[in-house]
């Protein structure tokens, strides 16, 4: 089959696997939605492998693959192209499969629902594959807008899949009022791009490009930012994110790990040679990102629901990933993003484990001695714990630290890059005390007295083989990568992406071997002992408790929440309100009314006229060519 085929391939079969299970969702057979639920974002991931050799073979020549034109006219020619380069195939293998993962586990995580639900849902977790496959192959940036509303709307329906619940209906809704604000920054950044280089397509914007920063450029790539921050959930377009647990458990694991709130990171790499010019933009990039580091890092400490705990340290990470595509580390920023995959897709699947044994509590208080009890998924999940705290030899360890490594190194006067270093560091040792407490307040002790279920048990072979699976890859796949304060190393991820970025632009310095130590030996023991201290041993009083004031700002996301509803939610609703009063009812509403109330006198006057009488006929017959003689006179005269 020809590689134009097979691109194409890579975005139909998810499509044809959703519009199937949707029309047919009440009459597929179970065992049949098992089947092309999983099955068709598993060939998607063989024919990435397809696209993978190619590229490999090739030395990384991009492919260009034009199907049709979609819209013509005068300088705007908008194709139907799929662009194929490490950068997309890079993509590609994260979403198919790490997705692939997810959805297999799915199979054991949904199957109490009804039938018409299970193939409902699967019918929106192929949708969600199938746009951010288009999102990361789209060759221009109308597809690519397509691909971006896609991911919203069907993180929209995935959120409300409990649409009988209140709470899932208000968090979906927030989610896509935050993602629209973006989609609004991304078409207006399209707009000024199109009417200053007169081309969407990438390689028409980057071959018409300046070689020096501009106003429109600078102006184009924030607006992008505001796309890149909602899909992010980045600062301050970020609280929708914590609320999207309220969808399944899998859900959670689909938007956080490889697939929706990593399109932000892949919209700068994509957009790179913009924001390569675009200096303050490029700067506010990596200045949100670690700011989000720190900031959901902080709140993490204080949540007592374990997704939400992951939620927070998703924000966390992504703002990691931020912060190194905005100091030009974008190899760095994408070998972190895969390592994330990995490690936060593990954790969600086996919170959802521990959820799905607990009969659906999620309270980490309500747990407690499940390492005996629950030894794979502990296990398991003590892998991603791990990972997620940056401690070799796991992959989040190999990640964070060419992250932070690259940003230490970067020669910059004006050590910008080091301050964004600095936050960073101060983010991994906050990593490592959150992460720490989730593990040991829920699988370390004794069983809480609070616990709905006496013996969980463990999950079942569809769920735990994926969670398997991602334990492994979280632990080998830091050896793709290993040259973080350690030298000389290989850089295999760097090395792919090489081709797409260009190479690093200057050389880690030997003084960043102390930086990683103290970064290592810091969320160590921050990890253990010093979180078990806290929350399992409570060798210490925990801090909470003697700041009350700095436990309820924390509780409450720094009132961000309700500043939000201050200046926004409420304005709104009483601009509303005023506008139900002050035009819809008078004006709106009562013009038709006044119009029927008119038409139905008039029609009550005028039968009075049609009374059965031949005489009253003559009569009104003859006035009306009275009437008529009249006009005609003035008319002529």
């Amino acid at each position: 089959m020809p590689l134009q085929a097979i691109t194409l391939v890579i975005l139909a079969l998810p499509a044809a696997g959703s519009a199937a299970l949707g029309l047919g969702a009440l009459k597929v057979p179970r065992r049949l939605v098992q089947v092309v639920g999983p099955g068709t974002v598993w060939v998607a991931f063989l024919c990435s492998l397809v696209l993978f050799m190619d590229q490999f073979a090739n030395g990384g020549k991009p492919h260009d693959f034009t199907y049709w034109t979609w819209l013509s006219s005068g300088a705007l020619q908008v194709p139907v192209d799929l662009f194929v380069d490490r950068l997309s195939v890079f993509m590609c293998l994260v979403v198919t499969g790490v997705g692939g993962l997810i959805v297999t586990y799915s199979n054991g995580y949904m199957e109490h629902e009804t039938d018409g639900s299970y193939a409902r849902f699967f019918c929106y977790m192929d949708l969600f594959i199938t746009s951010m496959l288009l999102l990361v192959l789209a060759g221009n940036l109308v597809l690519l807008i397509v691909g971006w509303a896609g991911v919203g709307l069907s993180s929209y329906l995935l959120i409300g899949f409990f649409y009988w619940r209140w709470s899932a209906v208000v968090a979906a809704r927030k989610a896509f009022v935050m993602n629209v604000i973006g989609d609004v920054g991304m078409i207006l950044g399209t707009f000024v791009l199109f009417a200053a280089y007169h081309s969407v397509t990438y390689r028409g914007i980057f071959a018409a490009l300046p070689r020096t920063d501009s106003p429109l450029l600078e102006l184009a790539a924030f607006l992008f930012l505001v796309g890149a921050v909602a899909k992010s959930a980045q600062l301050p377009l970020h609280t929708w994110l914590p609320d999207a647990m309220e969808g399944p458990t899998p859900v959670s694991a689909l938007i956080h790990a490889a697939t929706m709130v990593t399109a932000g990171v892949y919209l700068v790499g994509r957009l790179h040679p913009v924001y390569d010019l675009a200096w303050a933009a490029h700067g506010a990039v990596a200045l949100i990102g670690a700011v989000t580091a720190l900031f959901a890092a902080s709140i993490a400490i204080v949540q007592t629901d374990i997704k939400r705990v992951l939620a927070y340290s998703t924000m966390s990470q992504i703002g990691y990933m931020f912060l190194a595509v905005g100091v030009g580390a974008y190899a760095a920023g994408f070998f972190h993003l895969m390592a994330h995959a990995f490690f936060k897709a593990l954790l969600f699947l086996g919170a959802g484990n521990v959820i799905h044994a607990m009969n659906d509590e999620q309270d980490m208080r309500r747990y407690g001695g499940l390492w005996g009890q629950m030894r794979g998924t502990s296990i398991c999940f003590l892998v991603g714990s791990l990972s997620l705290a940056g401690i070799i030899p796991f992959v989040g360890f190999w990640s964070k630290e060419v992250v932070l490594g690259d940003a230490f190194s970067k020669p910059d006067p004006s050590g910008f890059p080091q301050a964004m270093w600095a936050i960073g560091f101060a983010t991994a040792v906050l990593t490592g005390f959150y992460t720490g407490r989730m593990w040991w307040m829920a699988f370390a002790g004794r069983p809480s007295p609070e616990r709905p279920v006496s013996r969980p048990h463990e999950a079942q072979a569809v769920m735990m083989v994926p969670v398997v699976v991602l334990a492994v890859l979280s632990t080998v796949g830091g050896f793709l990568q290993i040259n973080a304060g350690f030298h000389p190393g290989w850089k295999l991820i760097e090395d792919w992406l090489t081709p797409t970025f260009g190479p690093l632009p200057w050389q880690a310095r030997d003084l960043e071997y102390f930086p990683t130590a103290a970064t290592l030996l810091l969320a160590g023991l921050a990890f253990w002992p010093i979180a078990d201290a806290f929350y399992r041993r409570r060798v210490w009083s925990v801090w909470s408790e003697r700041l009350p004031f700095l436990q309820r700002l924390l509780e409450r996301k720094y009132y961000l929440d309700e500043l939000y509803d201050l200046l926004f939610v409420r304005p709104m609703d009483a601009a509303a309100e005023s506008g139900d009063h002050l035009l819809e009812a008078p004006v709106i509403d009562a013009a038709p009314t006044g119009v029927a109330m008119t038409a139905r006198g008039s029609a009550g006057i005028l039968s009075l006229a049609e009374n059965g009488l031949f005489r009253t006929y003559v009569l009104v017959m003859l006035g009306a060519a009275l009437v008529g003689l009249v006009i005609l006179l003035v008319v002529r005269g």
